[in-house]
């Protein structure tokens, strides 16, 4: 590219960077030259439209931040395809709900949109909405059908669905909702767990589509993208959670799951590295509050923990165990023969066999983590005992009569407490700081400065996906007044392409109210990000419970 222009680098958050592309072609050879001669503590790269994420692994030094923006910014890319990219065919059943309405969109007959498509040589450009999930579009120098996506998208597109929005196409790897038109079907297992690499297509992957004639089965590989083995059904039967770990590990029976409340999951700090497959790390809600109940029990302080959301949660002790509760503040008893004793939280202690511990509703906070000295164990996905509720994988949500295992005795000994930051409580205003988005420059300069006057107040919509935020006024009751966040007049009307997304990112949705990524968010997203909260107020917005008021503070330095 000899009259390559300088490209744009935006901060997005400390630990990641994103280089606006001239295009889709320079996002790939970008995407291939990064990945033969990556940056210094580059973790991974998120390919999108126009964009390309590049995530770190640790939070950048102002001066490493100038150095690998410099280089960004007049990299050349290089041609052909990313390391270990590949071609691969999909068998396809032209028979779509859509392909009728796509003919008469393009003004083709349905042979021709069949012949079109299959004759189009398409190419992945990056990964989003569920694992596996592709976007495909065609190689430079063709013309793809290009249609809308449907005005009300369906709630439920089967696994196989081959699908057309806009100039790309895809196929679904998993049955979900979705507003994409369907033209096929194909049995091909784009998502596959058993795998090496779970996806069949990444990016830079050459796809064609193959028309045939042959009835195709679409089989709905929801529960495989879960994690479970074939036949697991152990939310029906009340089989351990340990039939997920090796007989050989040393596991042993450790706790029962007497009530699990609102949702008890397995987390521990993620799966790193596999954005490329449309998986995002995931991992503890709170960070801080896990680590320290593994410190407090002697664990090593990666260790999945049960983190339990808003309490309720009753467990009993099928051997004598060592636990310890961080996290939220709420009445935490020991319940033996009738007694019911007080123990005390961000502490360890013992849970002798036969008693129970029962955690009550947060007075403080919303999020507790339980600890067992000698960790929990199941068996990984993708390196990883967490749960994804976006992206279904991991291990299932825990249900009454689960069982809970944990490995052998750690030569550590148990640790002492820590005091951490002072967690939401009430109607008090909880200050979260956030650093300038990479789209701050979309809104007016009134809407970035009431965006930090105004105090928002956190939704009943929200979960470990995104915290939604609403404009808040004692005056209203219903916490559902407009909110004052508009975009600039060139931004007015302008549709975002899919970007890579960061946890912590605030992206602002056309309702104006913000929306706060979290542990499970998308890969990708398509509105503009005007700011992103810092890693260590993360916590602090994961512990608000809904109703809780905070307030964005603007770090510009």
């Amino acid at each position: 590219m000899p009259d390559q222009q300088p490209r744009r680098i935006h901060p997005t958050g400390r630990s990641a960077l994103l280089v606006d592309c001239d295009g889709i072609e320079d996002v790939l050879s970008l995407h291939t030259a990064l990945s033969e001669d990556p940056l210094r503590g580059q973790l991974e790269l998120i390919p999108a439209a126009s964009t390309l994420l590049v995530r770190f692994r640790c939070p950048l030094s102002p001066a490493e931040e100038r150095a690998c923006t410099r280089r960004l910014s007049s990299m050349r890319g290089k041609e052909g395809l990313s390391a270990g990219a590949s071609v691969v065919e999909i068998p396809v059943e032209y028979s779509g709900e859509d392909l009728d309405d796509v003919a008469q969109h393009v003004g083709a007959s349905v042979e021709e949109v069949v012949r079109r498509h299959s004759e189009t040589t398409w190419r992945a450009a990056f990964s989003g909405f569920s694992p596996g999930f592709a976007y495909l579009v065609a190689a430079e120098g063709e013309a793809p059908l290009t249609v809308p996506r449907r005005s009300s998208p369906r709630t439920r597109v089967p696994a196989g669905s081959v699908g057309l929005a806009g100039e790309f196409s895809a196929v679904y790897p998993s049955a979900s909702p979705g507003g994409w038109q369907l033209i096929g079907t194909t049995d091909a297992d784009v998502w596959d767990l058993e795998r090496d690499v779970p996806a069949l297509i990444t990016p830079g992957t050459t796809v064609r589509f193959c028309p045939r004639r042959k009835s195709v089965t679409v089989r709905d590989k929801a529960d495989a993208s879960r994690g479970i083995g074939p036949g697991d059904d152990h939310h029906s039967t009340g089989n351990p959670v340990a039939a997920l770990t090796e007989e050989n590990d040393g596991a042993s029976d450790a706790l029962r799951i007497d009530s699990p409340g609102l949702a008890t999951l397995i987390q521990d700090r993620g799966r790193q590295g596999h954005t490329g497959w449309g998986v995002s790390p995931s991992g503890w809600a709170d960070p801080a509050a896990a680590e320290s109940a593994n410190r407090l029990v002697g664990n090593d302080l990666s260790e999945p923990v049960l983190e339990n959301t808003a309490g309720q949660l009753s467990v009993t002790a099928l051997r004598d165990v060592v636990l310890a509760v961080t996290g939220a503040e709420g009445d935490l008893r020991i319940r033996d023969s009738g007694t019911a004793d007080r123990v005390p939280g961000n502490r360890p202690f013992a849970l002798l066999a036969g008693q129970r511990l029962t955690i009550g509703s947060p007075d403080r906070g919303l999020r507790f983590c339980l600890a067992v000295r000698g960790g929990i164990r199941t068996s990984p996905v993708l390196g990883s005992s967490a749960t994804d509720t976006l992206a279904s994988l991991g291990p299932k949500p825990l249900a009454k009569n689960d069982v809970v295992r944990c490995g052998p005795q750690p030569r550590r000994s148990v640790g002492s407490p820590v005091s951490g930051a002072d967690l939401p409580l009430g109607r008090e205003v909880t200050d979260i700081r956030i650093s300038p988005g990479p789209r701050l420059d979309w809104f007016t300069s009134a809407s970035v400065r009431k965006l930090t006057e105004t105090t928002w107040s956190v939704t009943e919509a929200s979960n470990r996906v995104g915290a939604r935020l609403a404009r808040w006024s004692s005056d209203q009751a219903t916490d559902e007044l407009p909110s004052p966040l508009e975009r600039t007049a060139e931004a007015q009307g302008r549709e975002l392409p899919s970007e890579g997304i960061v946890e912590g990112a605030v992206q602002v949705p056309p309702s104006g109210n913000p929306v706060i990524f979290m542990a499970d968010h998308p890969v990708t997203g398509g509105y503009p990000v005007i700011g992103v909260v810092e890693p260590d107020h993360l916590r602090l917005l994961a512990q608000a419970p809904p109703g809780s008021l905070i307030r964005l503070v603007l770090d510009a330095s």
